[in-house]
C-alpha cells in the first residue's frame, strides 16, 4: 500500500514537471489587420526594445507591412513582410526605440504607426 502511495505520488510529480513551460514565453506584441478603419489595431502601437512584433491578417485579403522608409528615398527599411497571405502573419524580432510609420502596400490608405520605447518606459497603446 506505502509503495502504491509512492508510485503515485512520484508519477504526479513527474506529470507536472513535464507540463511545466521549460522556457519562459518571449513577450510579444501583436497587431492585428482588419478590413475595415482603423485597419491596423493598435492604429499606434507601442513596444518596448528587445520585444519581438508580429502582425496578423485574419482577413481573407492580401497585404504587407511595410515601413515608410522602405519607399522614401535616403531612409533605411526596417522592415517589410511582403504579400501576407489571408490567415498569414509575419513577425519581426525587434526594432531599436524610434517611430516606425508604416503602410500597407496593396491597400495605401492602411496605415499604422509603431512606436519603440527603451526598457522601462511608459507605454500605451491607442
Amino acid at each position: 500500500m506505502r509503495a502504491l502511495r509512492l508510485i503515485a505520488i512520484v508519477t504526479c510529480f513527474l506529470a507536472l514537471a513535464a507540463a511545466w513551460p521549460s522556457v519562459a514565453a518571449t513577450p510579444q506584441l501583436h497587431i492585428t489587420i482588419e478590413n475595415g478603419s482603423p485597419y491596423f489595431v493598435p492604429a499606434k502601437a507601442v513596444a518596448v526594445a528587445g520585444v519581438s512584433i508580429r502582425w496578423e491578417n485574419p482577413t481573407p485579403t492580401h497585404h504587407t507591412v511595410t515601413h515608410n522608409g522602405c519607399i522614401e528615398e535616403g531612409m533605411a527599411c526596417a522592415f517589410d513582410s511582403g504579400i501576407m497571405e489571408p490567415d498569414g502573419s509575419y513577425t519581426i524580432p525587434s526594432l531599436p526605440p524610434g517611430n516606425y510609420p508604416y503602410h500597407c502596400r496593396v491597400h495605401p490608405i492602411m496605415q499604422g504607426i509603431l512606436v519603440v520605447v527603451e526598457h522601462g518606459s511608459v507605454s500605451s497603446q491607442t
